[in-house]
């Protein structure tokens, strides 16, 4: 009689709903420098993955594929918001990598191109 008990009660707590809260997840925030993508690069090895430049692209080295990241150029407070096209590693002192298309669209400078 006492194993009955156990194991409906084992049944009912294995039904209930799982409640992990999402809104625990901070979002990721950082302000920093944007590399902007060279085919050059990618040849001589500074870049280990290939964008397209006619496209609007980025990508991150530490968030996952298909995350939405918003860019915003604090000059101007222009942003856009663009999904993560894949993880290229590229110099860390860099926080983004972007291509030039993105960059013309955010009017990011090419010889200072900060970037939130």
């Amino acid at each position: 009689m006492k194993y009955k008990i156990v194991i409906v009660f084992l049944v009912l707590y294995s039904c209930t709903i799982n409640t992990t809260k999402i809104d625990n997840k901070t979002p990721y925030n950082s302000k920093g420098f944007a590399y902007i993508y060279n085919d050059k690069d990618f040849k001589n090895n500074l870049i280990k993955g290939k964008l397209d430049n006619s496209l609007l692209q980025i990508s991150h080295s530490s968030l996952k594929n298909n995350a939405l990241i918003k860019i915003i150029n604090p000059k101007t407070n222009e942003s856009l918001t663009l999904r993560n096209f894949k993880r290229i590693k590229y110099p860390d002192f860099y926080k983004i990598l972007i291509t030039k298309k993105v960059a013309e669209k955010l009017d990011i400078q090419s010889d200072f191109p900060l970037v939130e």
